[in-house]
């Protein structure tokens, strides 16, 4: 029931003639017919743990794997560029995370943030990979990042950064015609409009440390993480 004519859109990039892709089109998907409604956006209310949640599992690896996860927001509201510039300020190799955990502490053999917004409520969320020993202090380093982050934001040459980053692989992304095509496709089917990824370079350099700080406070606090663990042994 999902893939119906209400559920869809069809992006087409090239060298093409207009009438000739339309006529194409129409014969191609003329006879599909319309059932039930279209698309609706689902529920965008933002729930979090009242406390800090742990969950571990045991499987047959050598290395440890630590995830510290928080509720996040939408691709509809404005705080997804806070908390994708705060994604990427933690995941380059020259991100306060890998420098202090990895570099300095020798604690890691990788370690980075991730930050998915969704239709409804996504997560943002720190990772890393390390010995089974020094899972409590990886994750304390990293809780404590968190609480920084929430303290004091990002430096301006962290998040000044973070924007050249973003915005320069956003538009390389849009270089190629298929990933072009896949994101106003997209786009426009979330309801975010088809000439949306032409806006998105103003909407991460408009975003202002007192943002930053603001979308960390609100996301990331330590108390309502959600702490998992996968590795060997207890």
């Amino acid at each position: 029931k999902l893939a119906t004519p209400g559920n869809c859109v069809l992006a087409i990039y090239g060298d093409v003639k207009a009438e000739a892709v339309k006529a194409a089109v129409e014969k191609s998907f003329g006879g599909w017919k319309m059932e039930g409604g279209g698309w609706t956006k689902p529920n965008s209310e933002l729930r979090t743990p009242n406390s800090e949640l742990r969950a571990s599992e045991v499987c047959d690896k050598k290395q440890a794997v630590l995830v510290i996860g928080f509720a996040g927001t939408t691709m509809f509201d404005t705080d997804r560029y806070a908390l994708e510039l705060l994604q990427e300020a933690c995941s380059d190799l020259g991100s306060r995370l890998f420098l202090r955990i990895r570099e300095k502490l020798g604690l890691a053999y990788y370690v980075g943030a991730q930050h998915m917004p969704g239709l409804a409520p996504g997560y943002f969320a720190f990772y890393a990979g390390t010995e089974p020993e020094k899972v409590k202090l990886v994750e304390a380093e990293m809780l404590n990042e968190a609480r920084l982050l929430c303290a004091e934001g990002l430096s301006a040459e962290e998040l000044s950064r973070a924007k050249a980053k973003i915005i320069g692989q956003k538009k390389i992304a849009r270089q190629e015609l298929g990933g072009l095509a896949m994101a106003t496709a997209l786009d426009e089917l979330y309801g975010l409009g088809h000439g949306y990824s032409d806006t998105e370079d103003a909407k991460y350099e408009a975003v202002t440390p007192a943002e930053i700080t603001a979308a960390a406070r609100k996301y990331l606090s330590p108390e309502r993480a959600v702490i998992a663990v996968v590795g060997p042994g207890k």
